[in-house]
């Protein structure tokens, strides 16, 4: 079961990482810039989802132009919720409250083997004290990457969630914490 799991939370890395790295405008030469606002709009919440997420406009899947502010909001704001219900081991709210890619990552929802696995991270991680503004990431082919970065008391980290063109959620995973750019 843990091979499987593992098997699990590695294939949706492959697909978060497809998408990340420099890259260059290739009709340009330029290099792709982060926001760099610094905005007094983001303050951390007292609760868990508390903020509204904020849209990276700016950023590399704004540049491709396959995904609308609207849509991208709607991403973030779904990334949000399902991040604190699976820090949380909401599994009701996990089972009904999102759609997901058929294949391993619906079968690991309804199994609860995702739960376990950010589970046993969370635990070791120290207390959650929410999340902060999520933005868009790099777009992977059909699949938009949402980062959502957790606070926790001992060790926070992100979260990277890979929805599908269809607004399914395709895999997920955790990386190294950095805050909004």
């Amino acid at each position: 079961m843990r091979k499987k799991t593992l098997v699990i939370l590695m294939a949706a890395a492959v697909f978060a990482l497809a998408g990340c790295g420099d890259k260059t405008d290739k009709d340009t030469g330029k290099e792709d810039k982060k926001q760099e606002e610094t905005s007094a709009e983001t303050e951390t919440p007292e609760t868990p989802g508390e903020a509204e997420p904020e849209v990276d406009m700016e950023g590399p899947a704004a540049e491709t132009e396959q995904i609308s502010e609207s849509d991208g909001r709607k991403l973030m704001e779904t990334a949000v919720a399902f991040t604190e219900d699976l820090i949380a081991a909401n599994h009701d709210n996990l089972v009904n409250n999102y759609e997901y890619e058929e294949g391993d990552m619906k079968t690991s929802v309804e199994n609860g083997e995702l739960e376990q696995a950010i589970s046993s991270a969370a635990a070791s991680s120290g207390e959650f004290k929410g999340t902060k503004a999520a933005w868009l990431g790099d777009q992977a082919g059909d699949y938009t990457n949402v980062q959502v970065p957790c606070e926790f008391a001992d060790q926070p980290w992100n979260m990277f969630i890979a929805f599908a063109a269809d607004g399914k959620i395709g895999g997920v995973r955790t990386d190294v914490y950095k805050e909004t750019p």
